[in-house]
């Protein structure tokens, strides 16, 4: 007896190498739909900032190490390790290397939201502090305690502190340029739309009922007659049309074009003139970048329409 599932005809395997291919071009295409993601961007920014960050922070330990070397022989002079001050003395290059780059990452903080620091102090504290490394570091070496002045080791102490104070310079700008590329990507959100209003109840009216009144009741006088103010004249608002009203420009502004792209539709969107809470809300541009745009924006706006 022939069973009728088993004489049913079973599908063609496919060959191998095509499995393989079919298999990688499912990988490629969704490769290619994640590429196209704005997300990813921000996220290739953030790799390449802690990478960066990380590097520099393993040259300015290396060079401070050395610059710590050459203060802790200028401050300990003939001393010995059975001193205290001698472990104290390798203790101040830190110190001096901590406060500046304490300074310089509260600088890459303001610099990041476009805060400008008009402060001298903060400018002659960190000459301060380069001063005192290099001070301490070149004069062991121009009048060493045993031998002759080398020439090596007076440019290595030389070079070194300054390479080290410019390079915690370089951190904190790089840390605020990468937090501002971050900021000035947009992901797109799907606003939801709004709910219709519900419909009002109809509302029933009654009539009052007035009792019949028969001729021998008290006359009923006539109604008073009541005045209607004159109607009071509207100016026509005339709307012109959109394709004669030219959108401003963003340019000069350093805005990417889908950025200004997404501005256009929000000021579109809205019933009102744009501010820049609203911008900022809809793209996280830096307040005073926002305020350029919707001074830009307003006029637009204002002009729309002719009284």
């Amino acid at each position: 007896m022939n069973n009728p599932d088993t004489d049913k005809p079973r599908p063609a395997k496919q060959p191998r190498p095509v499995r393989k291919l079919s298999k990688r071009l499912d990988v490629a295409r969704q490769l290619h739909d994640l590429e196209q993601d704005s997300a990813l961007d921000i996220v290739e920014i953030e790799r390449l900032r802690v990478s960066v960050t990380r590097c520099l922070w393993l040259f300015l330990a290396v060079g401070s190490v050395f610059t710590t070397t050459g203060v802790q022989d200028f401050l300990a002079g003939h001393l010995t390790p059975a001193d205290p001050v001698w472990w104290g003395c390798w203790g101040v290059e830190p110190c001096l290397v901590g406060i500046l780059i304490t300074i310089l990452r509260w600088e890459a903080a303001m610099i990041a939201r476009e805060i400008e620091i008009d402060s001298k102090a903060v400018d002659w504290l960190k000459r301060f502090l380069l001063g005192s490394t290099l001070v301490m570091n070149v004069v062991p070496a121009i009048m060493p305690r045993e031998g002759g002045i080398s020439a090596g080791m007076l440019a290595a102490h030389f070079m070194v502190p300054i390479l080290v104070f410019f390079l915690a310079e370089v951190m904190p700008i790089v840390q605020a340029r990468c937090t501002q590329a971050r900021r000035a990507i947009t992901l797109p959100t799907n606003t939801p739309a709004p709910a219709p209003a519900p419909a009002s109840a109809p509302v029933t009216v009654l009539a009052a009922v007035a009792e019949p009144v028969t001729p021998a009741s008290v006359p009923v006088a006539a109604p008073a007659p009541v005045e209607v103010p004159a109607s009071i004249p509207v100016p026509r608002v005339e709307q012109v049309s959109d394709a004669a009203v030219e959108p401003p420009a963003l340019d000069g502004l350093g805005i990417p074009v889908g950025m200004q792209a997404q501005i256009r539709r929000l000021v579109a969107d809205l019933d009102r003139p744009v501010t820049a809470v609203d911008i900022q809300q809809a793209t996280r541009l830096p307040a005073s970048i926002a305020s350029k745009v919707a001074d830009r924006f307003v006029p637009a706006a204002a002009n729309g329409y002719t009284h």
